[in-house]
C-alpha cells in the first residue's frame, strides 16, 4: 500500500501490536517457530471449514460464558476515556441491548459453521457502525485487547488441553479486528468521494436552489446520515427551514409548522447562529434546548445532530446546515467536525458567488418550505403574468422596446421575483421562461397595435438554459416559427425578441459562442446583461456574437452620489459603439441620473424614472401620458452637464495627444460657455457656487491652450498636461461642492 491515511493499510501501531501477538500464537499452531528458528513450515491455520468442527464441542461453553465475558469487557471499557464517552450516551435499556447483541455476536463468530465470507461481512458491518459512533481505530484496537484478555481469562483454564480450539478463537478474533478496520478505510474513502462530488455540485450549480437541493441529496448518501436541512433567518428574524432531505426535525411533510423554529435562547440552532460556531449534539434526547422536538426525534429514530453555520467572507452566518444521524455521538469525533468544516467553508464561498451572479436583491434570499411549495404550485397552475417595462431613447424621446418581467398572481396579490425566484430550481426557471415566451407572443399584438409599442421585446434567458442542449433547440424552434422577418428568411411575424443573458452566467465561452449563434440564427437578438459585474466583461464583448449590452445597474444607481463613475459608463458606451452594439443602461431611478446618461448620448435607458413594470392592460395609458410629457433637453441639471463635460474631456485629452492643433484657440470661442451658463442659471445654486463653477470652467479651457503650446514646444507629456490636470481637479471640486458631495478624487 502507498502512503496515505493513517488507517489506509487497516492498521495503527496499537492494532499491529494486537495482531502480532495473535499471529505469534497462530504461527505456533501452524508449525512456525515464534522465536525465528527453522521450524516445520505448513500452511497457515484457516479457522473456517472442517478444521472448525472442533468448536462444536465448545459451543455450550461459549454460550454459557459469553454474557460474563461481555459484562467484564464493558466494565473494563468504561474505565477507558474514549469508549466511555461513547457508552455514556446510551440509555440503560440501550446498554443492555448492546451487551446482549455483543454476546450473540461472540457466539456467532465462534460458530463452527461460520464461513470466512460471512464473518467478513459481519465484521465490516460492525466496523462501519463503530465509525458511526465515533470510535477511533486505536480505541477499537484497545477494545480488542481487552476483549481477548477477557476471553483468555475465562476460557484458557477450560481449554488447557486444546491448543487448536484456542488458536482458532485467536485467529478469528484477529480476522474480526482486521475486517472491522477495513470498514474504517472504506468509510474514509466514501467520505473523500462524497467531498469530491459535493465540490462538483458547488462548481456546476447555477442557482441557490439547485446547489442546496443537490448538496443535501448527496449528503444523505453518506453512511450514517439520514437527514439534512438548511435553515435560514429571513426578515422576520425567525429561523425557517429552506430545504430539507430525508428525516429531519424541520420541514418534514407532517406539517408546515415544522418550517419555523422559535428563537428561544436555549435553542441550539440559535446558539450556533449567534455564536458562529458548529454545535454538536451527541444525544438529541438529552439536549435541553430541544425538548419540544425530542418526541419527534424519537419517532423518527434521530439520535444526534450537527449544526453548522455557513459563514460568508464577512464572518456572518448566511444559513445553517443541520445534519441528523440515527447513531448517538455520530458527529463528535474530531475528524468528523474537521470534515464538515471543510465543506462549510466551500459552501459559504459558493453561496456568495451565486448571490453576486444573481444581482442585487434577487435570487438568493432564503425561502421557507411552505412558500417554496406555494410558489411552485402557482407556477404549475398558470398563475404567471408578464409585466412590461419600457426602454426609451432619451435623445429622441421614443420608446425602443419593452422588457418582459415575470410576476406570480396569488388572488389579488402580485408576487415579485424577489420572493419567488429563490424558490425555483433549474426546471422551474426554464418552465418560467417558456411561459414568458408564450405570453409575449399573446400580448404583442395588442401592445403593438393599440399601445403604440414597436414590435420589440426582451426577456431574461436563465443561465441554466446553457446547460440544457435540448431546451436550447426547443427555444430555437420557437424562434424560427415566430420571430420577425428581418431576423429570418421564412417568417411573417413582426415580432423582434432579445434574449438577455447574464454576463456572470456565461462560463464556457467556446460552447457559449456556438449556443448563442444557434439562437441568433433562429431570429433572436442577444444581449449581454449586467456587464461590469464579472471579471472579463470587456473581453467577452468582443468574443461573443451579441447585439446589445446592458450595463450592470449597480453602477447606474450610484451615479447621482458618485458622478465620477460616469467614466466607467463612458468606456462601455464607447466600446459598444465601436462594436456596433446597442448599449442599455438599466436602473435609471432619478431625474439626475437620467440627465447624466441622456447628456452623454449613445445609450438607451430603462428604469423607474420612466416607468415601473406594468401589466399589459396598463400599457396604453402609460404611452399616452409619456407622449404628452415634455421632452427634456439634455443637459438640464448640474449632474447632466457634469457628465457631458466628462465625456468631452475624454475627447479633448485624446485630441491633445494626437492632434493638438485642432484645439488651438478653442478657449476664445464664446459658444462653448453658453451651455454651462444656461444650466447654472436653470438650477437653484447658491450665488457663490455658480460663479465658482464658471471660473473653474474658464480656467479649464485656458489650460487646454497652455497644453497645446507646451506640446508645440516639445515638452514631455507629463509636463505638458500638468496645468490641465490641476484645472480638471479644480472644476471637479467646484461641481462636487455645488452638489453637496464629498470632494472629488484627485489624480491626473
Amino acid at each position: 500500500m502507498g502512503k496515505g491515511s493513517k488507517y489506509q493499510d487497516g492498521r495503527s501501531r496499537q492494532v499491529i501490536a494486537v495482531e502480532n501477538e495473535a499471529t505469534g500464537k497462530s504461527s505456533r499452531a501452524a508449525g512456525h517457530d515464534p522465536k525465528g528458528g527453522e521450524g516445520v513450515h505448513v500452511q497457515p491455520l484457516d479457522p473456517y471449514g472442517e478444521v472448525a468442527d472442533c468448536l462444536v464441542s465448545e459451543q455450550d461453553l461459549v454460550r454459557h460464558y459469553s454474557e460474563d465475558i461481555v459484562e467484564a469487557f464493558y466494565q473494563t471499557l468504561m474505565r477507558e476515556e474514549g469508549p466511555k464517552r461513547i457508552l455514556d450516551l446510551l440509555t440503560d435499556s440501550e446498554m443492555a441491548h448492546l451487551k446482549l447483541s455483543q454476546a450473540r455476536y461472540l457466539t456467532h463468530i465462534l460458530s463452527p459453521t461460520l464461513s470466512r465470507e460471512d464473518h467478513m461481512a459481519m465484521a465490516m458491518e460492525v466496523g462501519l457502525r463503530h465509525t458511526w459512533v465515533g470510535l477511533s481505530a486505536d480505541s477499537l484496537a484497545q477494545s480488542f485487547q481487552i476483549y481477548r484478555g477477557g476471553l483468555r481469562d475465562t476460557l484458557d483454564s477450560r481449554l488447557a488441553n486444546d491448543d487448536l480450539v484456542r488458536d482458532i478463537i485467536i485467529e478469528r478474533l484477529s480476522n474480526d479486528l482486521s475486517w472491522q478496520l477495513m470498514a474504517y478505510t472504506g468509510a474514509e474513502h466514501e467520505r473523500a468521494r462524497a467531498m469530491e462530488e459535493i465540490g462538483q455540485i458547488f462548481m456546476l450549480a447555477r442557482n441557490r436552489e439547485d446547489l442546496l437541493r443537490e448538496m443535501l441529496a448527496r449528503i444523505i448518501g453518506i453512511s450514517g446520515i439520514v437527514g439534512a436541512a438548511v435553515m435560514a433567518m429571513p426578515r422576520d428574524q425567525s429561523l425557517r427551514c429552506e430545504q430539507s432531505v430525508g428525516k429531519t426535525l424541520h420541514g418534514n411533510p407532517a406539517g408546515d409548522d415544522a418550517d419555523c423554529c422559535p428563537l428561544v435562547n436555549e435553542n441550539p440552532l440559535l446558539k450556533a447562529w449567534r455564536g458562529e460556531e458548529p454545535w454538536c449534539i451527541n444525544s438529541i434526547a438529552r439536549e435541553a434546548g430541544w425538548g419540544h422536538y425530542q418526541p419527534i426525534a424519537q419517532s423518527l429514530g434521530l439520535r444526534s445532530a450537527l449544526i453548522l453555520p455557513i459563514l460568508g467572507r464577512s464572518g456572518a452566518p448566511q444559513v445553517l446546515l443541520v445534519l441528523y444521524s440515527p447513531w448517538p455521538g455520530y458527529f463528535q469525533a474530531s475528524w468528523q467536525q474537521s470534515y464538515w468544516r471543510s465543506i462549510n467553508r466551500q459552501l459559504g464561498g459558493y453561496l456568495e458567488v451565486l448571490e453576486k451572479a444573481a444581482g442585487p436583491g434577487l435570487g438568493n434570499q432564503p425561502v421557507s418550505l411552505q412558500d417554496r411549495r406555494h410558489y411552485r404550485h402557482l407556477l404549475s397552475n398558470g398563475s404567471v403574468e408578464m409585466w412590461y417595462q419600457p426602454v426609451v431613447d432619451p435623445g429622441t424621446h421614443q420608446i425602443v422596446k419593452a422588457e418582459a418581467l415575470a410576476r406570480l398572481r396569488d388572488g389579488d396579490r402580485i408576487i415579485s421575483p424577489y420572493y419567488f425566484l429563490p424558490a425555483f430550481g433549474s426546471a422551474q426557471l426554464l418552465t418560467l421562461f417558456e411561459e414568458g415566451l408564450r405570453q409575449i407572443k399573446k400580448d404583442a399584438q395588442s401592445l403593438v397595435a393599440e399601445g403604440g409599442l414597436p414590435p420589440a421585446f426582451s426577456i431574461n434567458l436563465p443561465p441554466e438554459a446553457f446547460q440544457n442542449v435540448a431546451f436550447l433547440e426547443r427555444i430555437a424552434d420557437w424562434g424560427r416559427a415566430h420571430l420577425a422577418p428581418e431576423n429570418r428568411t421564412d417568417g411573417q411575424s413582426p415580432l423582434s425578441l432579445t434574449l438577455e443573458v447574464l454576463e456572470t452566467g456565461v462560463l464556457d465561452e467556446v460552447s457559449a459562442r456556438e449556443q448563442i449563434a444557434l439562437l441568433r440564427q433562429a431570429g433572436f437578438r442577444i444581449a449581454l446583461d449586467d456587464v461590469g459585474s464579472g471579471e472579463s466583461s470587456l473581453s467577452r464583448l468582443r468574443s461573443l456574437p451579441i447585439d446589445e449590452i446592458k450595463i450592470d445597474q449597480s453602477f447606474v444607481r450610484a451615479l447621482e452620489k458618485n458622478p465620477d463613475d460616469i467614466d466607467f459608463v463612458l468606456i462601455l458606451a464607447d466600446l459598444a459603439g465601436d462594436l456596433n452594439l446597442v448599449c442599455v443602461a438599466e436602473g435609471v431611478e432619478t431625474t439626475a441620473i437620467a440627465d447624466m446618461l441622456g447628456s452623454i448620448g449613445q445609450l438607451v435607458l430603462q428604469g423607474y424614472v420612466y416607468a415601473k413594470p406594468m401589466p399589459a392592460g396598463d400599457w396604453h395609458r402609460w404611452v399616452e401620458d409619456y407622449r404628452r410629457s415634455p421632452e427634456p433637453v439634455h443637459p438640464h441639471t448640474i449632474h447632466g452637464w457634469y457628465a457631458r463635460w466628462m465625456a468631452q474631456s475624454r475627447a479633448v485629452r485624446a485630441a491633445l495627444l494626437h492632434m493638438p492643433h485642432l484645439l488651438d484657440g478653442l478657449a476664445q470661442r464664446t459658444d462653448i460657455h453658453i451651455e454651462v451658463r444656461n444650466v447654472i442659471d436653470s438650477v437653484a445654486l447658491i450665488d457663490v457656487l455658480g460663479p465658482q463653477i464658471m471660473r473653474a470652467y474658464n480656467r479649464y479651457w485656458l489650460a487646454i491652450n497652455v497644453v497645446v503650446a507646451n506640446r508645440a514646444r516639445g515638452w514631455s507629456r507629463e509636463a505638458s498636461f500638468a496645468p490641465l490636470n490641476l484645472a480638471e481637479q479644480a472644476l471637479k471640486r467646484a461641481v462636487h461642492k455645488a452638489l453637496g458631495l464629498a470632494p472629488a478624487k484627485t489624480g491626473s
